[in-house]
């Protein structure tokens, strides 16, 4: 992926922020011209010194086992907000339309934990990240026995990960009423998540009229 320096956000715990909120990623493997990518949801941890550690699992019948079991290295790609900003909504219209987003890329290596209890603990760090938003979190003793009949089409993982590759093009470079007029755009067509990923990014909290969503 193309890193330019322009693009790197200004605090790097918006690269965590991103992952936590966007966890669904493409995990992608490559063995003597074999490709497989499987979407999974992950989990990143990190120890004291911000060395990092994504805790998924993947299904036993996932035909990509067998690329990792001979290639532990895969590149693991993170999508955050995305969308399409229209010259249509500037002032200033000699601007081409662009397409603004946020990606993360990390280069992995791949452990296959088959511990005893190693999937429980995967799927409790998964749904203890999932489920905490919401009141009466879901627990996996909730299940009963059909929890020990899951667990066996499944492996858990860990990746550790060895290169964060960043690229969050949120309107860099753009005049302020570009960019103002951009994310107004944005917030009128009830595109939220972008709006707020450029406002965080440029710490700017211009007002807007809002009118109804449209799509």
């Amino acid at each position: 992926m193309n890193t330019p320096e322009v693009f790197r956000p200004t605090d790097e715990r918006e690269i965590d922020r991103l992952v936590a909120a966007y966890p669904l990623a493409l995990v992608i493997s490559a063995v003597d011209g074999d490709l497989q990518a499987s979407p999974l949801p992950l989990v990143l941890q990190r120890d004291t010194g911000g060395r990092g550690v994504l805790i998924g699992h993947f299904s036993r019948f996932n035909p990509q086992l067998a690329l990792v079991r001979r290639e532990r290295r895969a590149l693991v790609a993170f999508s955050g907000a995305q969308g399409y900003i229209s010259s249509s909504w500037l002032r200033e219209r000699r601007y081409a339309p662009t397409w603004n987003y946020q990606a993360v890329h990390f280069k992995v290596e791949i452990e296959l934990d088959d511990r005893a209890g190693a999937a429980r603990e995967a799927l409790e760090t998964l749904i203890a990240h999932a489920d905490s938003a919401y009141p009466n979190p879901w627990r996996i003793d909730e299940m009963g026995p059909r929890f020990d009949h899951m667990v066996t089409a499944i492996v858990p993982f860990r990746a550790t990960i060895l290169d964060t590759q960043v690229q969050f093009k949120l309107g860099q470079g753009d005049p302020p009423s570009v960019l103002e007029d951009g994310i107004a755009g944005l917030v009128r067509y009830g595109r939220l998540e972008l709006a707020h990923a450029m406002l965080r990014h440029h710490a700017s909290t211009p007002t807007f009229e809002t009118g109804p969503t449209q799509t």
